[in-house]
Order: structure tokens, then C-alpha cells, then sequence
């Protein structure tokens, strides 16, 4: 099968999301390894432990500073402090000292060190580069971490250190290596991650991806000398993703680490292995996370991090008994002066308390939440920025001087945002007035997200209930939760519920609803949802994955469709295509290849956007003008408990589902087409009184009435009426309108449909060349018995069809020529439509 692995790597996508500029040092981003390794965010709850070597403290990172907690007492006293945050701390074996890196904001990370006696820190390196892993040699003399250096990849290197600097120059352990091909969100070439000497300090064990094909790697035990993988002992074979995080245990013979069994396991949880490698036993259980353990000095203790009840917190596994004893933080000792803020969050009309998405700046700059707040990277449309979800009421501590907070409720509701003045050892008083500037849930039209995914092997452990808050935050009423996989696990399979009933999380009396569907996760022809299933959800839940048993083209997203579809499911293409380019432009196709097949055989209901995209409009606009109904929608593809993630409802569907507030009035919406997808812009769009995803009959030529009214809490840029895929009007808007209504007459000479695009400024900090976007479905025109035809559309989709024929034409890529016969089947029904409606365009 060596020819289908190169063919189909060369295929898949190796991002799931592109990530923007931050470390621009890193040659490779993907929202994992942000998330996962990466990421620096003011955590509120204790986070990556390392033992004082007289087992009375433990070095943690919280609130973007590295703290000492008294493990007996929950006493945690803040030891660092600056402009950036810090984390990964590891005390050094006399005990003298703490390397930590320090997080410039996105552009860098650096590594500093404390002076456990004076408090005194240092810069340790100054440059553009990114470094991680810190860790002491046992004898204290050297310090092992992974840096970007030389060219952008992830490599170990160490280092000499005396007295708290360095002492001499750095060597590389690990060299750049080729995989030779692309992998399945992970670069070309190697990582090496996750060091952890050994306690002679002649070599130490390593985390790397060299000669594997998915997730971040093997566990390795590697000697301390140059390009030190070529005698690398493999220790351990699994799929791993970043949580491995080995500690060797005092005596020198264990490794403490955190795993999922090799997929077997949804949740991470913490296992040893002897140092020689062997058979690993088991030592945490549950349905959530442990992870990232560290033996104490005398061995007695692991300490670690649970997601055990939602937040990750610092928890101690008694090593001979089992005893888990959780070290709730119960007071911190600031090291710079600070006072109190107390927030309320009210909805202006009732007076009522709400919930809200939160932002905002310190005098420091940072963002500052209450402990009970998960504080994560969301990757907004115009760059990365730190939020937090509240329930109507919080209380923060927070630095002296200026504080500015500003709270968010989706789309129908104007900001709000205020500032005040924090006095040490007071609390300032906060009221937010969220009000609404549009109430389309009064006209029977309902939004939500038919892409969210609950729990993604996140530090987050995430409950239906707390997914619904932060809906309720986000002002939505619907969440499709989508159970899928990650590499070979299956997350949250358990909540479906079967006769595509709403989860007990929904309260539809309170117009709020969730629903567990599925997403298929095929790397070659493009990602789907099915929403509504009623039996059972289907399996597999990918194809075409390199050394599993999943690694054929077969099944096909159509076959799948089709069984989806024979349980009342709604179907669709998920983050598709995205972008302002056509998925034809190039030599190739976008990320949906089978989207052509599925919209000709009727499989397809709809298309999805994860962010404001005018390159999707085309393939949809194609769609349409032969007649084909396929749905836009908005599901931003959420990774909910993930550090770094795109946040629940940042684009989202609005759907007419009138009186009928159901699980079946939301799939039904999605079949009929009675939406439109926003990423801020909210509209209404109507032709001669259809809404989107209805028709209008004319006996003959005739006039039609085109009419709207558009809502956005940021200016207006653009709207703009579609007509048979061509722009029919710009309408002129003037100068900072957030409200905009129209009404234009026109001729209907032939068959057709019209559709409403409008785009608005996104939210600050955001540029010209980024915006908000909302799409509503066509309505149709029939005049006569005219057909919507047209040739031009027909050859594009016949076009894709060929170009997909070369593309899987190889043997290899099928386990069978059965199989390979079966999906060529469909791509010569497919054809065979598209090339009867050229025939019918002709005729009209």
C-alpha cells in the first residue's frame, strides 16, 4: 500500500484550521498543537505542576504567573511577574531555582528563571524563537527544552547553566527530519517534544513523530549526544496527541505519563512503564482527564492535573494506596498590589441577570477572570483574543490602575463596555447593560451552530450543561454537538440520544436546545455532519486514515449520506471550502471533493461555512442555477474545551422554524432551506413575501418585489442582491449604518432565484481586508414552466467531476476494485445529471 500512502498524503489537509501569524518562528501551526502544546492563556486554576526538590512546594502557572502552592494547605504565592505570561515551570534538583518560558503575546516564547530565595528573574533567551519543555538535568548543570531552531521545526537542544544563566552554547539532540510527505495535521517533518532526563543524565526520553504517520508521536528513550534519534529506543508504540508529558519516577526505573491506551480510551489517564519499556499498568480511571503527572522527590506522590468536575486542577495520586486528594487553591498571595472587581451582568429590558461572553484588559494589559472561569485563546475572525464565559455575576481580583471589561451576547445584542478604576485592597463596581437591537426569535426565527464539538480532548472536561450556558452566553438557541473522531478515539459518543430526541440539557419551554449529531471525518473527500439521526450514529466515523484499518477512499461521503439520510438526518459538507477563491481556480479542488457528486445524486442538503467566505458562494451559486437545493448554514466548528478554539456561535444559522420548536423543526429548517448564516449581520430577505429556501410562481413574465432589512452591531459595508449567481444590485448604504432596509422591483423574464449577502465590519481589532458576512438560501422564481438552467454551471461541476476522476484513479487507493467500481458508479451518475441539465439550459 506504499503507493496509497504517498497518493493519499499528498491529498489530505494537514491543518484543520489556518492559523493566523502568531509564532511566526514556527515553519508549522495547527489549531492541536496550539492547543495542546502551545498555548499560554491566564489560567485561573493551577496548571503544569513541578515538585520543590524537598517535596514541600509545587511550582504551577496561574493567572500568566508562576506561583509556589503548599500542597497541605492550598496556600499558592505568586513568584513571577511581567508582560508576558508564564508557564511550564520546573524546579531545578538544588532546589535554587525555576525555569519557566514567558509568552510574548503570540510572537514569541522565551525562557526566564527565578531565584526561589530573592525572587530575583531573568531573561534566558531574547530572540524571535519559541521555546518549551524546560527542564533540569538532574545534576543541575544543563537544561534540555524544544526550540524552533534551526528552521522552524521542533527539536531538543541543551545546555549548560551555572548560577542561573547559561555557561556555555547549546547542542542539538534532535535534528530537522523528513517524513517525506504531508501528514494528517501534523508537518512534513518531525517533531521532537516533551524531554524528561533520566536520573543518570546520559540521556533522557523524548516524545517524537519520526516514521509515524499520525498524531504527535512515540515515546523514545534517546542517549544525550547529537542527532540522537538514530539510536533512539522506541519505548512505547501508541497514537499520542501532545499529553504524554513522561516523568521518570526518583529511583530511576518508572515512567509516570498520561495516555488514552492507544485510543482505547476516550480520556486521558495516567499509566507507568518501566524505563526498559514493557507492558504499561493503568493507575487513574474515570470519564475525564488526568494528565501531566510528576512523581514528588521521595516518590510517595504523583502530582497531576484533573479535569475531574469541569476545571483543570492540581490533584495528588498517592503512588502505593491509590488515595487522590485534591489541592483546592484557598488563598493567593499576590506579588504586586491588587484590589477587586465586581461585575454584573444585567439584559437592559427585564433587569434580569444574564450570561455573556466576556473580554477585556487589566492595567497590565491582561485579561483577569474568578476562579471559576475557564479563560481560553478564541480565534476570532480578526486574530487570537482571550475570553471567558459568566453566568450574570463574577468576582476578580485584579492589578491596580485601569480596568476595562466588555461583555458580548451573539449577535442581537449591541456590546457593552465599560472602565473603571481598581484601588488596592477595594472592590470597584461593575454593571453591564446588554441590550437587544434585533428580535428575530419574535418573528419565529431561531439561530445556533450546526458545528460544535463538546469535548476534544481538551483541559476543559466539558458537561451538556455547561455547553448550554454558553450558548445561553452567546445568545443561541440551538447546538448541534457533533460526536467525532480525533485520530482513533470517538469523543462523547455516549450523549446521543436515540430517536434524534433533544439531550435533558435543553429546555425548549426556554428556547433553548441541544442535539448530539455527527461528524464524518473523511481526509480526502471533505468533512460532513449528519444532524438528526434517529437510530444509531454511524460508523466509521473516518476513512482513508494512513495504518489503520480504515485506510481505503471506501466508503465515499455518498454512500454515508445515504445512510444518514435513510434515518431522517440532515446532510452536509462542513468547513468546506472558506476563503474568496473559487475551489476550481487552481490545478486541484477544495476541501469538500465530493461535494460535486453529492449535490447531482441529491445526497447533500446542505453547505456549511466556519467563517465569512466569498470563494463558497461560488460552488454554492453553481448549485443553485441548475436548481439544486442545497442549504447555507453556519456552524464555526468549535472545539469547546480546547485552550485555543474557535468560539460556540461565532457564525451561525438562523432558522425559521415558526411555532415548531423542536429537534424536527430544526432538521427540517436545515431540508427546506429556511435559513440564512451569519457571522455578525443579522437580515431578513424576502421575494414577493417568500422567504429564503421557498419559491414564487409566475404565470408569465412579470415583476417581483425584492425586499429586506439588515441589523448589524458594526457598521455595514456591503449589500448586496444575488440573481442566477451574478451580482443584481449593490445597494447604497450610507456612512456607518448598523440598520439598513430595501425594497427594489424586478422583471422575472425567465426562471431563476435571488439571494441577500451582506458584510460588515467585524468586531475591533479587526482590518478592511477582514469582515462579517451573512448568506441567506435563494428564493426561487418559476416563470412558467421554465426550468432554473444553465450550461456554464453544468460544464464547472462536470469539470470537477473529471478532475476527481484523476484524483482517486489509482488502485491503490481502493482495498478493492469493487470498491473503486462503486464510487466511479456515482461519479457517472453524477456526470450524467450534469450533463442532462446542460442539455435542458440549451433548450431553454
Amino acid at each position: 500500500m506504499t503507493a496509497f500512502r504517498v497518493c493519499l498524503a499528498a491529498l489530505a489537509p494537514v491543518t484543520l484550521w489556518a492559523q493566523g501569524s502568531e509564532y511566526p518562528a514556527l515553519k508549522f501551526r495547527s489549531n492541536y498543537l496550539s492547543s495542546y502544546y502551545l498555548s499560554h492563556a491566564p489560567n485561573t486554576t493551577p496548571w503544569w505542576p513541578s515538585w520543590s526538590p524537598d517535596g514541600k512546594w509545587i511550582a504551577v502557572a496561574m493567572y500568566g504567573s508562576i506561583w509556589r502552592v503548599d500542597p497541605r494547605t492550598g496556600a499558592a504565592e505568586e513568584l513571577t511577574y511581567n508582560a508576558k505570561l508564564h508557564s511550564s515551570p520546573n524546579w531545578s534538583p538544588d532546589g535554587k531555582w525555576i525555569i519557566y518560558t514567558a509568552d510574548d503575546n503570540w510572537n514569541s516564547i522565551q525562557l526566564e528563571i527565578v531565584n526561589t530565595a530573592t525572587g530575583e528573574a531573568r531573561k534566558l533567551t531574547d530572540d524571535q524563537q519559541v521555546y518549551v519543555d524546560p527542564v533540569f538535568s538532574p545534576d543541575a548543570q544543563r537544561v534540555a527544552y524544544v526550540t524552533t531552531k534551526p528552521a522552524g521545526y521542533l527539536n531538543v537542544h541543551v545546555r549548560s547553566i551555572r548560577n542561573g544563566d547559561w555557561s556555555g552554547p547549546e547542542t542539538a539532540v534532535t535534528e530537522d527530519h523528513s517524513f517525506g510527505r504531508p501528514r494528517q495535521y501534523f508537518a512534513d517533518h518531525d517533531f521532537h517534544t516533551q524531554p524528561a532526563w533520566l536520573k543518570d543524565g546520559g540521556g533522557f526520553l523524548l516524545v517524537a513523530n519520526r516514521d509515524v504517520a499520525l498524531g504527535s508521536g512515540n515515546l523514545f528513550r534517546v542517549p544525550l549526544e547529537p542527532d540522537a534519534m538514530k539510536k533512539a529506543k522506541l519505548l512505547l508504540d501508541e497514537q499520542s496527541l501532545y499529553r504524554t508529558r513522561p516523568d521518570v519516577s526518583p529511583d530511576g526505573t518508572r515512567i509516570v505519563y498520561s495516555s488514552t491506551g492507544g485510543a482505547s480510551d476516550q480520556f486521558n489517564h495516567l499509566y507507568v512503564l518501566p524505563v526498559s519499556g514493557g507492558q504499561p499498568v493503568k493507575l487513574t480511571f474515570g470519564d475525564y482527564d488526568d494528565f501531566h503527572p510528576r512523581w514528588s522527590p521521595g516518590g510517595e506522590w504523583i502530582a497531576y492535573i484533573t479535569n475531574e468536575g469541569g476545571m483543570p486542577q492540581l490533584c495528588l495520586l498517592e503512588t502505593y494506596g491509590g488515595r487522590k486528594r485534591r489541592v483546592l487553591i484557598k488563598e493567593r498571595k499576590w506579588k504586586r498590589p491588587m484590589g477587586r472587581v465586581h461585575v454584573r451582568i444585567r439584559e437592559e429590558r427585564t433587569g434580569e441577570a444574564t450570561a455573556a461572553r466576556i473580554t477585556g484588559r487589566a492595567a497590565d494589559g491582561k485579561l483577569y477572570a474568578p476562579p471559576e472561569a475557564y479563560v481560553f485563546n478564541a480565534r476570532m475572525a480578526a486574530g487570537l483574543q482571550r475570553i471567558f464565559y459568566a453566568n450574570g455575576e463574577y468576582t476578580t481580583d485584579a492589578p491596580v490602575g485601569r480596568f476595562e471589561i466588555e461583555a458580548h451576547k451573539g449577535f442581537d445584542y449591541w456590546p457593552a463596555k465599560q472602565q473603571v478604576e481598581v484601588k488596592s485592597g477595594e472592590t470597584a463596581e461593575v454593571v453591564l447593560r446588554l441590550k437587544r437591537h434585533v428580535d428575530l426569535t419574535a418573528k419565529g426565527w431561531f439561530n445556533g451552530s450546526t458545528h460544535v464539538h463538546m469535548n476534544y480532548g481538551g483541559n476543559l472536561r466539558n458537561t451538556p450543561e455547561a455547553l448550554m450556558l454558553t450558548a445561553n452566553a452567546q445568545g443561541m438557541n440551538i447546538v448541534s454537538a457533533l460526536v467525532a473522531n480525533k485520530d482513533n478515539r470517538i469523543l462523547d459518543w455516549q450523549y446521543f440520544q436515540p430517536g434524534g430526541k433533544e439531550h435533558p440539557a435543553s429546555n425548549l419551554a426556554r428556547r433553548s436546545m441541544l442535539l448530539f449529531g455527527e461528524e464524518d471525518r473523511p481526509p480526502f473527500w471533505g468533512h460532513t455532519f449528519y444532524i438528526g439521526l434517529t437510530d444509531h450514529l454511524i460508523s466509521p466515523f473516518f476513512t482513508g486514515y494512513e495504518g489503520t484499518g480504515l485506510d481505503s477512499l471506501y466508503p465515499t461521503n455518498t454512500e454515508l449520506f445515504r445512510k444518514a439520510r435513510a434515518q431522517g438526518a440532515a446532510t452536509g459538507y462542513v468547513h468546506a471550502f472558506g476563503g474568496d477563491s473559487d475551489p476550481l481556480g487552481g490545478k486541484g479542488i477544495g476541501g469538500a471533493k465530493g461535494f460535486a457528486v453529492d449535490v447531482a445524486l441529491g445526497t447533500v442538503d446542505a453547505l456549511e461555512w466556519s467563517a465569512a467566505s466569498r470563494g463558497s458562494l461560488i460552488p454554492l451559486h453553481h448549485a443553485w442555477n441548475n436548481d439544486f437545493p442545497v442549504t447555507p448554514v453556519g456552524g464555526e466548528d468549535s472545539l469547546a474545551n480546547m485552550q485555543d478554539n474557535r468560539p460556540v456561535g461565532i457564525i451561525r444559522t438562523y432558522a425559521y422554524l415558526g411555532e415548531n420548536f423542536t429537534p424536527g423543526g430544526w432538521v427540517n429548517a436545515i431540508k427546506k432551506g429556511h435559513t440564512f448564516l451569519s457571522s455578525g449581520p443579522v437580515a431578513e430577505f424576502a421575494v414577493n413575501s417568500a422567504m429564503p429556501g421557498d419559491s414564487v410562481r409566475l404565470s408569465g413574465p412579470g415583476p417581483v418585489t425584492v425586499e429586506g432589512k439588515v441589523w448589524s452591531s458594526t457598521p455595514i459595508r456591503l449589500v448586496r442582491v444575488y440573481r442566477d449567481g451574478q451580482v443584481w444590485k449593490d445597494l447604497a448604504i450610507p456612512p456607518h449604518q448598523t440598520e439598513f432596509t430595501f425594497r427594489e422591483q424586478a422583471q422575472a423574464a425567465r426562471s431563476g432565484w435571488f439571494s441577500l449577502v451582506v458584510e460588515s465590519e467585524e468586531l475591533p481589532p479587526a482590518t478592511r481586508k477582514v469582515y462579517a458576512q451573512a448568506v441567506t438560501n435563494a428564493v426561487r422564481v418559476y416563470v412558467g414552466n421554465g426550468k432554473i438552467r444553465s450550461r456554464e454551471s453544468a460544464e464547472y461541476f462536470e469539470e470537477w467531476i473529471r478532475r476527481l476522476r484523476k484524483m482517486i484513479n489509482d488502485p491503490a487507493l481502493w482495498r478493492s476494485q469493487n470498491e473503486k467500481q462503486r464510487a466511479f458508479a456515482d461519479l457517472d451518475a453524477a456526470e450524467k445529471v450534469y450533463q442532462e441539465r446542460a442539455g435542458e439550459a440549451r433548450a431553454e
